[in-house]
């Protein structure tokens, strides 16, 4: 019986001592490709900057080891908008309101392009005794690039062919009989209807989605408006020699 018990309390013991393998969560939880990652707070000196105004942005970075390959402040800038279409004899469409939208497009202008760069060699520069880790601050601009669509008629002729399929399926419910005639003069009765909500039959609506093209809608354009959001997203990124990144992103909106 003696023996037994023994034998048990061995087997206890050997488990016990497997078992209770040492565990190092700060190790197991703070690295990233085999090195810890940096931490890294970044604050705005103003949450809505308009057009032209100069945003400051201050990150505030260390790593345990001091181990840094360098500190990246980058800018998307991209454009939200539907369009206000307005034709020349009383047709007006819009497809963005407050709620609801029915045809939005992005324009990406930059994709995550470097604006300031603080390498390990320059890190010493920004150091700060009293806070214990490296402070940048860095100066940007909010200037309002150019992209791919203008904001005037010539837009029409730079949307793509689904994007223009669908701006012609939403004029189709909404153009008047005068605009229908000056895209299609000579269209036969069959095309309106005599009362209720739309000016096109069904065979009429079919018409203008089949065969209205660009070129031929242009002439008849009398404005175009984008209507949405230009916005710039800031990205800091702080980066270890091992690529370990520890990164913030933050978007800010202006109405176009």
């Amino acid at each position: 019986m003696n023996r037994i018990l023994l034998y048990i309390c061995s087997l206890l013991v050997i488990s016990a001592a497997t078992s209770c393998k040492k565990n190092d969560p700060i190790t197991e939880l703070g690295t990233t490709n085999g090195e810890f990652a940096a931490t890294l707070r970044v604050s705005y000196n103003n949450t809505r900057p308009a057009i032209d105004d100069t945003l400051i942005v201050t990150a505030s970075v260390s790593q345990r080891d001091d181990r840094f390959d360098k500190v990246v402040f980058s800018e998307t800038v991209f454009e939200t908008f539907g369009i206000d279409l307005q034709l020349l004899k009383g047709t007006a469409i819009k497809t963005k309101e407050e709620t609801f939208s029915t045809l939005l497009i992005t324009d990406t202008i930059k994709t995550k392009t470097p604006w300031k760069e603080v390498k390990r060699t320059q890190l010493d520069d920004y150091w700060v005794t009293v806070s214990n880790n490296y402070v940048i601050r860095g100066d940007y601009e909010v200037k309002k690039a150019t992209g791919m669509y203008p904001n005037d008629a010539t837009l029409i002729g730079k949307l793509p062919d689904n994007e223009f399929a669908v701006l012609k399926g939403i004029l189709a419910y909404s153009i008047t009989k005068d605009d229908y005639l000056s895209l299609f003069p000579g269209a036969p009765a069959t095309h309106f209807t005599t009362s209720g909500t739309y000016a096109l039959t069904p065979l009429g609506m079919e018409n203008l989605r089949a065969n209205l093209t660009k070129a031929a809608l242009l002439p008849s354009v009398k404005s175009t408006v984008k209507i949405g959001l230009y916005s710039v997203k800031i990205d800091v990124d702080a980066i270890t020699p091992t690529g370990a990144t520890t990164s913030t992103t933050r978007t800010f909106d202006n109405n176009l």
